[in-house]
């Protein structure tokens, strides 16, 4: 019983701090400005925008640590955050209370909710604790395998996956898919956007499997000819 009051106080408070915190301009969605430099970084043959706008879980857990880390790529001066969440805990358990989110510039950036929140204000709310940050720097030293991750995905250019691109034949699996669920949706942004990337990256189903089928093609001749030689 006291727990379930203790619950009821926090949920009572936090949505109060959350009406604070949204009229006093604390609380605002992500906007045109922040998801447009996010369109220019690529996970997925997708621009991490359409990711983060059309591509979120609905059910929690709901991703939050992939998509922080998304996010997290795409700013230099960007912090990677994970941490346990107090709204989280209680309603899901403490094995359960684990989140990521970025922080930047005295903001708070939530991958779920597509809010950023003043950073003071995040932490009243939310309450994290078991907190843990990451530079740019820290996560690309920590091992060989985050380093070369990181620098291909910043490297990654428009041009990558047009013809003849480095990344060109990735877009096989990944762009059907994607095709599919917007496709058995009503959200016509979502539909535009997606298309529109197609557009610019030139992108033809049939003939992205023919460049497949060439590549393959090619690198089989390589390795007969090295067994030949052998």
């Amino acid at each position: 019983m006291f727990d379930n009051i203790k619950k009821g106080l926090y949920f009572s408070r936090m949505q109060l701090l959350l009406k604070k915190g949204v009229d006093d301009g604390d609380i605002v969605p992500f906007d045109d400005e922040f998801y447009e430099k996010m369109s220019h970084t690529y996970i997925s043959c997708l621009p991490i925008s359409i990711h983060m706008k059309y591509l979120r879980p609905t059910f929690a857990p709901g991703k939050c640590y992939d998509r922080s880390l998304y996010m997290f790529f795409c700013f230099p001066n960007a912090v990677l955050v994970r941490g346990g969440n107090k709204d989280l805990e209680l309603r899901y358990g403490k094995e359960n209370a684990g989140h990521g989110w970025i922080e930047m510039d005295g903001y708070c950036y939530d991958p779920s909710l597509l809010l950023r929140f003043k950073k003071q204000t995040y932490y009243e709310i939310y309450k994290p604790f078991n907190v843990s940050k990451t530079t740019i720097e820290e996560y690309k030293n920590f091992c060989d395998s985050n380093k070369q991750f990181y620098e291909d995905i910043v490297n990654t250019k428009l041009s990558d996956f047009q013809p003849n691109g480095r990344k060109r034949i990735d877009l096989c699996v990944m762009i059907p898919l994607v095709q599919g669920i917007a496709e058995m949706g009503t959200n016509e942004d979502f539909k535009k956007e997606l298309n529109e990337y197609l557009k610019s990256i030139q992108y033809d189903e049939r003939q992205v499997y023919e460049e497949m089928n060439q590549t393959f093609q090619k690198c089989l001749k390589e390795e007969t000819t090295k067994s030949e030689k052998r």
